[in-house]
């Protein structure tokens, strides 16, 4: 397996998907710096008579909010897309296939490389976050936050990564990496129109396994319930369904 993964990697290493997962890590953090830098020049005086803390959190949620909800499930639906689909593009699954490996390990191992890369674009933004969060400010959020901010950045990845069969299905169905980048551009409008209603107080906006990943952020810094059965159950059913279909299509579709 790990051969597998590895060489997953060396074939990774000159197309553009590091590029895509770094600048998934920095892109909001990036973002989120140009515009505090601006703020805390402009209102430097009314800052320095008040506490910080707020705005310290503001900063962080803000970038977790846009990666959780909206930018991530573009970048890995990409990243999947890509790491699957690029044997057919490529024109080598007659090759790969012919290898004394089953069809089941180069899946799995397939998946795992998606799963390193998704856990690196979540540690790189949690470095670039606080570390430009204290460039612009000059200070950090209490330890306490800082470890709930931890907890929410390891459920939301481990949440991402129940969603992952989800364009690795629809790459090995259409065998092009549009279908699921078209996935991901829907799945986050439709995760900015269900937010509204959670945000309203609304559980019934968490059957929808799209907003599994920001659910942490809004349980453990804003305070909103959980309903542990309904995600729960839409985790479950999510994963169990997507990834039966893909070790199910993978096993019996044509490789050409």
């Amino acid at each position: 397996m790990f051969n597998i993964i590895y060489s997953e990697f060396i074939k990774l290493r000159k197309s553009f998907i590091f590029i895509i997962a770094l600048i998934g890590g920095v892109l909001m953090p990036g973002v989120q710096f140009v515009g505090a830098i601006g703020t805390v020049a402009e209102h430097y005086n009314e800052i320095q008579q008040v506490s910080i803390e707020p705005f310290l959190k503001s900063y962080i949620g803000n970038i977790e909010v846009m990666s959780f909800q909206f930018t991530y499930i573009i970048i890995f639906s990409l990243i999947a897309a890509y790491i699957f689909s690029r044997e057919f593009t490529d024109k080598t699954s007659n090759i790969l296939y012919t290898y004394p490996i089953s069809k089941i390990k180069i899946f799995i191992g397939k998946f795992i490389t998606i799963y390193i890369l998704i856990l690196f674009v979540y540690i790189i933004q949690f470095i670039t976050t606080y570390l430009s969060l204290y460039i612009a400010w000059g200070e950090l959020p209490s330890a306490e936050f800082i470890s709930n901010d931890m907890k929410v950045n390891l459920y939301s990845v481990l949440l991402q990564f129940l969603l992952i069969p989800i364009p690795v299905l629809i790459a090995n169905i259409t065998k092009n990496i549009i279908f699921p980048i078209v996935y991901g551009v829907l799945g986050a409008v439709i995760e900015m129109l269900l937010m509204g209603i959670t945000i309203k107080g609304s559980i019934y906006g968490q059957f929808c396994p799209l907003l599994l990943p920001s659910l942490p952020f809004y349980h453990y810094h804003m305070g909103d319930p959980i309903d542990f059965v309904i995600t729960s159950g839409s985790a479950v059913i999510t994963f169990g369904v997507f990834m039966f279909l893909c070790i199910y299509h993978c096993s019996n579709a044509d490789i050409n």
